[in-house]
């Protein structure tokens, strides 16, 4: 059953984003309450509440509210549980700098991978994915992360495919693991995906349908064989929907897997591996370090 959704929290949860987006500038009662829609007095509650649990902080002198010391030490704690985050996020700016893309960190479960932190990039393609998103690693999905997964995990995905597309996605893997990267491409019927995002909006969601429509795109996306390529050829040009690499922990295990996220341009294949190269060689460098943490 879907849980039900909480205004108060959501609120609570844009003003912190919003801040984190200003920088040092800060804002006002009057922004606060522009920007989540709200009226001022609820607003002021709200504010006044996160004041005293030092989450917030407030300038006197210019009255904007600014994100609070409090947060340092639960930012300390939550980092904690990610120590490869602390070393790839100087990383993660210089690729995305380098690169022109957005990159992405996940931290990553066995049947799931958690957005962790981005840095986004102006050139960049996509959508914001809000810290928290989660992505399952149903077939085809998740098949960079299982690229570096335990060989069992791997093979338990493999084995979720059709018969028919199986030995190709595990050429597919092996070649990603091999060269350090894995590319995935924009190929999703758009159709389908307007009808999708248009039911997913909608206040009345029709569940029957959504499922449907779910299982169609997975079932033609399984067998797009470009989707997740075996090789690229240099002289081609690709839609790329991002390029991924892992940063390894202790016995190999996939401690962060980093994401760029190119502009919806089309690029050559061997644009492609200039910048999966990039990724795969500091990911390396990061996993190096990790190790001597």
């Amino acid at each position: 059953m879907a849980a039900r959704p909480s205004p108060q929290t959501e609120r609570v949860v844009n003003l912190f984003e919003h801040l984190a987006g200003e920088g040092n500038q800060g804002m006002t009662l009057a922004e606060v309450s522009r920007r989540l829609n709200v009226h001022k007095a609820s607003c002021h509650s709200m504010l006044s509440e996160l004041l005293r649990a030092g989450w917030l902080l407030r300038d006197p002198l210019r009255k904007t509210y600014h994100l609070g010391p409090a947060l340092v030490r639960l930012g300390r704690v939550a980092a904690g549980r990610y120590p490869a985050l602390v070393l790839a996020r100087s990383a993660m700016v210089e690729l995305s700098t380098a690169t022109s893309a957005h990159c992405v960190a996940f931290a990553v479960d066995e049947d799931h991978s958690t957005v962790v932190d981005q840095v986004r990039s102006r050139l960049g393609g996509g959508h914001p994915m809000p810290i928290g998103t989660q992505f399952p690693h149903r077939p085809p999905y998740g098949a960079s992360t299982v690229a570096w997964a335990e060989p069992d995990v791997r093979e338990r995905w493999l084995a979720a495919l059709p018969e028919d597309v199986r030995d190709r996605y595990r050429d597919a893997i092996a070649n990603a693991r091999q060269r350090g990267y894995a590319v995935g491409l924009h190929l999703l019927p758009d159709v389908r995906l307007q009808e999708l995002a248009l039911i997913v909006r909608s206040a009345e969601v029709r569940s029957t349908r959504l499922s449907q429509l779910a299982q169609e795109l997975t079932d033609e996306l399984i067998h797009q064989e470009e989707w997740f390529p075996t090789s690229l050829e240099a002289d081609r040009t690709y839609e790329v929907s991002h390029i991924d690499s892992p940063i390894l922990g202790p016995g190999s295990r996939i401690a962060l897997m980093l994401s760029l996220v190119p502009s919806a341009e089309p690029m050559t294949g061997a644009e492609v591996t200039r910048i999966g190269m990039q990724l795969a060689a500091a990911t390396r460098r990061l996993s190096a370090a990790l190790a001597e943490a």
